[in-house]
């Protein structure tokens, strides 16, 4: 060893005595100044590698800690995003159910349709479909930029297609309520003035009231349609119940329209017999022997028989308190209680009771009271 490095060794690192006492006796170990400096580095070594050692292990944990935490984060972020589009989905599910109930009313309504309102203006044309979601959406895992690109596409398809069909359904539903109403508006303007009002109010009452009906029940879940819609629903329902009342009425004089012409009219005029001023509650239609008299309107026989001055007479009797009356017939051809279609023959024109020649001598009454025949034909040729 060195002279200097052995000087500086004696100078800082004396040799020291240790005294033990053990078993009652004392023994001397002497630490040499090499045993002092080795067992010093061994100290400063054994500190130096635990900091090492110590520092990796934190630096080490601190990293993984940060790795955990951003997957932790991208995972929260993650499952906000499959929440959201959980949401968007159920949104979806939600338009689509809607656009279904709006088809659906739009559908009855078209088949309810009269023949007077064309079908051929509502125009509806594909289908929605909502944009899946991913079966596995609540593992985690990062989407590849084709899947997310994919998916914005397909919700702006989803949308843009959701706006198209709700303008759709709007437009046709705009069409179908501009129809309605001006149909609606032409039948009660037609019918005013003809005494047909207490008929239709009849009509529109025995309507509300529960007949012989029924089937499956298969309603429309109206909390998903607009309250617009059904309205023009209710006009159509009304509509409907319009062109019924229509149908049963007498609609046409009770003769081939080429056998007949009319021979006196209903109201004030002078008796035939008498030349009197007199009042005349229907119309007399003149035509040849034996014409055939049919039914204008479906209805029941109330009275047939002999009838003094209307000799040879039939009473029919219709819907919503109409009745009609022919009389001088020369032939009868049903019998009371006798259920009559349309256009059925229910007898023959001839000259019996008080009648000057052959002719058909024709009445309408409404709630037992006389309208004009020529007046109510009229105006309903207007309506069909």
């Amino acid at each position: 060893m060195p002279v200097f490095i052995k000087s500086f060794f004696n100078k800082h690192f004396p040799a020291r005595q240790l005294l033990i006492r053990q078993n009652g006796e004392v023994k001397h170990v002497v630490l040499a100044p090499w045993l002092q400096v080795s067992v010093l580095a061994i100290i400063f070594i054994a500190i130096a590698w635990i900091s090492v050692s110590s520092i990796r292990v934190y630096m080490q944990t601190h990293q993984i800690s940060h790795i955990e935490q951003t997957q932790l984060d991208k995972q929260v972020q993650w499952q906000q995003k499959v929440k959201q589009q959980q949401q968007r989905y159920a949104l979806q599910q939600e338009q689509l159910a809607e656009l279904e109930q709006k088809q659906a009313l739009l559908q009855g309504m078209i088949e309810s349709l009269p023949a007077s309102i064309s079908k051929d203006v509502i125009k509806l044309e594909g289908e929605l479909e909502s944009s899946p979601i991913n079966e596995n959406e609540s593992e985690f895992h990062e989407p590849l930029e084709e899947d997310k690109t994919q998916n914005k596409h397909a919700q702006t398809s989803f949308e843009q297609r959701y706006i198209m069909l709700n303008q759709q359904y709007d437009t046709n539903f705009t069409l179908l309520a501009a129809q309605i109403n001006q149909r609606h508006d032409a039948i009660i303007e037609i019918l005013k003035g003809t005494g047909l009002e207490n008929a239709l109010a009849q009509h529109l009452a025995l309507s509300t009231q529960t007949t012989a009906q029924g089937g499956p029940l298969d309603i429309l879940d109206e909390s998903k349609i607009p309250s617009n819609f059904l309205i023009i629903a209710d006009k159509l329902l009304l509509l409907n119940q319009l062109e019924s009342f229509l149908t049963e009425l007498p609609s046409t004089l009770p003769l081939p329209a080429a056998k007949y012409y009319i021979s006196s009219n209903f109201g004030l005029r002078k008796d035939p017999m008498n030349k009197r001023r007199a009042f005349h509650k229907g119309i007399d239609l003149a035509g040849w022997h034996k014409t055939e008299i049919f039914a204008p309107a479906d209805g029941t026989v109330r009275r047939a028989g002999r009838n003094g001055g209307y000799g040879n007479f039939i009473e029919l009797e219709h819907k919503n308190g109409v009745v009609t009356r022919f009389g001088h017939l020369n032939k009868i051809n049903v019998k009371k209680g006798q259920l009559v279609t349309k256009h059925d023959v229910i007898g023959l024109m001839g000259s019996t009771g008080r009648s000057t020649s052959t002719h058909l001598h024709y009445e309408v009454l409404i709630d037992d009271k006389h309208v004009n025949p020529l007046k109510i034909t009229k105006a309903l040729s207007r309506v069909w």
